[in-house]
């Protein structure tokens, strides 16, 4: 690693101390300044004890923020329960309130003087109101009731110096928190670095989109046997479009593909669809983002969320430009042949590095009880290969095998699925679906296919029966090669039982 990789890696982490650092320091003077306020306010007022309780609805507690008093005898708790104290009869008002110990208020209720004797007569109540809503209150406490106008004039001034100051808190906080936003937006980037395939790459974008789509879904759809289907769903996804389902016309991911920018979708009625009319869910809005390479479409990102609100100009923004990124990262990577074959190889069968990364996703989502649907993995081969090599040309086994990949597709039989390679004529399929059946239902399809010949575009035939074997992944399964390896096993064994 060079100290130009470790400075950059280094910034981020430096900003976010940073970051942090002054939220502390505005918090710290914050506090600091209500101290002295209420310090001086009981100096001004002349008054024996003033303190200052912020309203916890939530806990239904008061907190003690400050205190200043002359008296020794008075014993202050940090938290209060409003149950029991004799603030909760005053925790909503809006207007300052003047009470008599003893006659308002009993006197045993002002546990926070100790001994036998009271040392106060009045209590002065100051609210301090947000939002409409009493999220303060001052108590000044006072042997005698009357108040001077220059005193009522320095509550007056208190009052509006704390309404002041807690603005301003609210501003600089908010301001910090927009930046420290970015900075964590930026960081979350991180993942560009990453070496390895760019489906790993196009993986790490996905958990990271996640992150910004809140409790949505974020889909990949890429172009394979010769048509574009969802390849690829993030790992923590809520309600997503299953694995293979084909993208239709008149949906916002087709919208994406035809005008090959960004196609953003609120969904009235449950249309526009995401990518088919079968899709389970359409509720809330979905941004359709397109992977471009050279001004080629290499693929699409869907992000939903059922919360229209989530899609915020600055959440749009940051999906688009991750996606953008890492569209521009793996270009960089890529040479001419590469770019012809990114997640498929010559005969459309999605390769390894993709589907590998697929069955991972949907187990870890088994794993935490994130999918609702059937997943199975299954491996095909067919059975009089040797026969087949010896009738066919070269050019004619290699249309061969992208006839087979297309043949296979279990959207073909209506039900979501993708064709990965696994070897030469060995192909890997997955299927997904809400429907128990599905697999023996594609599996009785597909077998009554190839009971009789299978004719290839070009007009030749071949007969040959297919070797064929599945296993449903469930929150047992460990990963793709632990499930892969069980697959040959029972593969294995069905060709040398011929």
């Amino acid at each position: 690693m060079n100290r130009f990789t470790e400075a950059t890696q280094k910034r981020p982490a430096k900003a976010e101390l940073t970051g942090r650092k002054r939220r502390e320091k505005a918090l710290r003077e914050f506090k600091e300044v209500l101290h002295d306020l209420v310090l001086m306010l009981r100096k001004a007022a002349q008054v024996e004890t003033a303190y200052f309780y912020w309203v916890n609805r939530d806990r239904r507690q008061f907190v003690l923020e400050t205190k200043a008093t002359v008296l020794s005898n008075v014993i202050f708790q940090d938290r209060l329960q409003f149950e029991g104290h004799f603030l909760e009869a005053y925790k909503d008002i809006s207007q300052a309130v003047t009470l008599k110990a003893g006659k308002d208020i009993k006197a045993e209720l002002l546990s926070h003087y100790q001994g036998n004797s009271l040392p106060v007569n009045y209590i002065t109540l100051l609210p301090f109101t947000n939002n409409e809503e009493t999220v303060a209150i001052t108590v000044l406490e006072a042997k005698n009731k009357a108040l001077s106008e220059e005193q009522s004039e320095v509550i007056h001034a208190y009052t509006n110096a704390l309404g002041n100051v807690f603005n301003t808190y609210l501003e600089i906080s908010d301001l910090q928190e927009n930046q420290q936003e970015w900075v964590d937006y930026e960081n979350s980037l991180n993942f560009i670095e990453q070496p390895g395939h760019p489906a790993e790459l196009l993986n790490g974008m996905m958990q990271t989109l996640q992150t910004l789509a809140g409790e949505g879904s974020v889909s990949l759809i890429a172009n394979g046997m010769e048509q574009w289907s969802t390849v690829m769903n993030s790992t923590f996804s809520q309600r997503p479009l299953p694995v293979g389902m084909p993208v239709e016309e008149r949906t916002v991911a087709w919208n994406a593909l035809e005008s090959r920018e960004p196609e953003f979708a609120i969904h009235f009625n449950k249309n526009p669809k995401r990518v088919s009319p079968r899709e389970l869910y359409t509720q809330g809005a979905t941004l359709a983002i397109p992977i471009m390479f050279n001004e080629h479409r290499k693929g699409v990102v869907l992000v939903y969320e059922q919360n229209p609100l989530v899609f915020k100009e600055s959440t749009k923004h940051k999906l688009i430009n991750a996606v953008r990124l890492t569209g521009l990262k793996i270009q960089a990577r890529l040479n001419k042949k590469e770019d012809d074959y990114l997640l498929t190889n010559q005969y459309g069968a999605y390769i390894p590095d993709l589907w590998e990364r697929t069955i991972d996703t949907e187990i870890q989502r088994l794993k935490s009880n994130s999918s609702a649907l059937h997943t199975w993995v299954g491996l095909v081969t067919l059975a009089d290969l040797s026969e087949i090599r010896t009738q066919l040309r070269l050019e004619d086994l290699n249309l061969l095998q992208k006839d087979v990949v297309k043949a296979l597709n279990p959207s073909r039989f209506g039900i979501p699925g993708i064709v990965g390679y696994q070897s030469d004529y060995v192909y890997l399929v997955m299927l997904q679906s809400k429907d128990s059946n599905a697999a023996e239902h594609w599996v009785d399809q597909i077998t009554q296919q190839f009971s009789r010949p299978f004719e290839m575009r070009n007009g030749k035939q071949i007969q040959s029966q297919l070797r064929i074997a599945t296993t449903a992944l469930s929150a047992e399964s460990t990963d793709s090669y632990q499930v892969l390896s069980q697959v040959k096993r029972v593969l294995s064994q069905k060709v040398n039982a011929r």
